[in-house]
């Protein structure tokens, strides 16, 4: 199977998954409104909203604890430590360092700090400016293109 088919594949995946939460959401706000209704013929309506966001706000915080809960892994012991070499940041640094250089990337280490409020604060700028956006994205947008072709045909063939 080449990457086009794995490709199709995961995004047919994402889709349906999408579409699930959406339902799941869809149905949640249509019960919330009916118990709304049912609750506004009994009382004012500010009672019936309050009563109603708060079990909604519940909800949430029941599904968000059963996340964490579930998504929580069980603790090593430490002689089953994991290796080093498979980090994430490992693996990001490997990727780094043939396109910014040992310079540039021994920089971004030692001043992680710096580099984080200036990504924060470029995606501030960036999400705040639409003429700055558009910019980035004309300028972007071909040679993203581009690169994206060369890896895909890299690895169907």
């Amino acid at each position: 199977m080449g990457i086009k088919e794995k490709l199709i594949k995961v995004m047919s995946l994402n889709v349906v998954l999408w579409m699930l939460m959406l339902l799941v959401l869809s149905g949640l706000l249509l019960c919330a409104g009916g118990v709304y209704l049912l609750l506004a013929a009994q009382m004012s309506q500010v009672q019936a909203l309050l009563i109603t966001g708060g079990g909604l706000i519940a909800i949430v915080a029941l599904l968000l604890l059963v996340a964490v809960l579930a998504s929580a892994s069980p603790k090593q012991k430490p002689e089953e430590k994991k290796n080093v070499e498979h980090s994430t940041d490992n693996v990001i640094e490997q990727q780094l360092r043939p396109l910014l250089g040992n310079q540039t990337t021994d920089w971004a280490k030692r001043n992680s700090g710096i580099v984080t409020i200036g990504a924060l604060t470029a995606g501030v700028l960036i999400a705040a400016s639409p003429r700055l956006r558009a910019g980035l994205m004309g300028a972007a947008g071909p040679l993203a293109t581009r690169q994206a072709m060369k890896y895909i045909d890299r690895l169907s063939d």
